[in-house]
């Protein structure tokens, strides 16, 4: 009964979104789209299966009916707990932090919000803001109130594929010119700090609640293995969310490990996915999850493919340890 699952795609206006996404899909609205949200189960956008004995069903509903068969034998909430994003940046977003664990439940009731970034696209100029220099609390805090914290904010220089992880309490932006497949925890908390005088609610009190000024972040090296089908690279290993990188050279086989469930996104190229008497066309900036008891798949084409998963962490870490020894 389970099998890999497309979802409609959830678009969010936003101000400073553009119309990247218009170059690899037909459904895209004719307004500033900054995110379109393919997994999730957020319940401002939940997404809508389009394929199979499952289509219009939502993923919250599934989560609920079908917990170990969606999310896996090692999940006890019945709350899916990731949301996939791609994310196109005509303009830079604000300066802002995300809540902790202990943050977020207290005062909105939601995950925390962790969050792994793949640039799809970059602008010759494209930056990130990640974290903060220079500075103590009290002087960044005076200069937010001055609007003069361009100089204590940490700016890095970005390219086509690379990998950030985004942890709760560091300080970031996305610049412009940027197109990101972002896998996130499920939440939708942000606390702005500064908005490029747009106009929009300011969380300055919680921002500054929140703001772990010891915290860095840098691109991610990747550990890659070779197979002879395909490469695959380990980017990002945390407690909340994994994120890893298959390059297909002919194909890849799997099935779920009834431990967990995966998000496979289209980075580059296309291909079909194929199960049974059953196959799926899947295209750039694609997204589709494997449900932890999913039958044996095949991907075949010559993709790109990021994996997003919730791993068994110190499992994991063995399993990565005993690949380099």
């Amino acid at each position: 009964m389970f099998y890999p699952l497309k979802f409609d795609h959830k678009y969010r206006e936003k101000v400073w979104g553009g119309n990247k996404l218009s170059k690899y899909r037909d459904d895209m609205p004719d307004k500033k789209i900054g995110e379109s949200w393919d997994v999730s189960a957020q319940k401002k956008a939940v997404s809508v299966v389009k394929n199979g004995k499952l289509a219009g069903k939502g993923l919250n509903e599934l989560a609920e009916m079908y917990p170990v068969q969606i999310m896996g034998e090692e999940f006890e909430d019945r709350a899916f707990p990731l949301l996939l994003k791609i994310i196109d940046t005509q303009e830079q977003l604000s300066v802002q932090v995300h809540p902790d664990k202990r943050y977020a439940a207290k005062y909105e009731g939601e995950a925390s919000k962790n969050e792994g970034w793949y640039i799809i696209d970059a602008a010759e100029d494209a930056y990130l803001i990640v974290g903060t220099k220079d500075c103590t609390e009290s002087e960044f805090k005076k200069a937010v109130q001055n609007q003069e914290i361009d100089k204590y904010v940490n700016k890095v220089k970005v390219e086509k594929g690379d990998v950030f992880f985004i942890k709760a309490g560091l300080l970031h932006a996305i610049g412009p010119g940027i197109l990101m497949a972002e896998v996130q925890e499920t939440s939708d908390t942000t606390y702005r700090i500064y908005d490029f005088d747009r106009g929009r609610e300011l969380h300055l009190a919680k921002a500054m609640d929140v703001i772990n000024f010891k915290l860095q972040t840098k691109k991610r090296k990747g550990l890659k293995v070779c197979a002879d089908d395909y490469d695959y690279t380990y980017y990002c290993l945390t407690e909340e969310l994994a994120l890893d990188i298959i390059e297909l050279k002919k194909s890849y086989e799997a099935q779920g490990d009834k431990k967990r469930f995966y998000i496979l996104t289209v980075l580059e190229g296309e291909g079909v996915i194929s199960w049974e008497d059953n196959e799926l066309e899947i295209a750039e900036s694609e997204s589709i999850l494997i449900p932890a008891y999913t039958q044996e798949y095949k991907i075949e084409g010559k993709l790109k493919l990021m994996r997003s998963y919730v791993p068994n962490y110190e499992k994991q870490k063995e399993e990565i340890l005993d690949i380099i020894s």
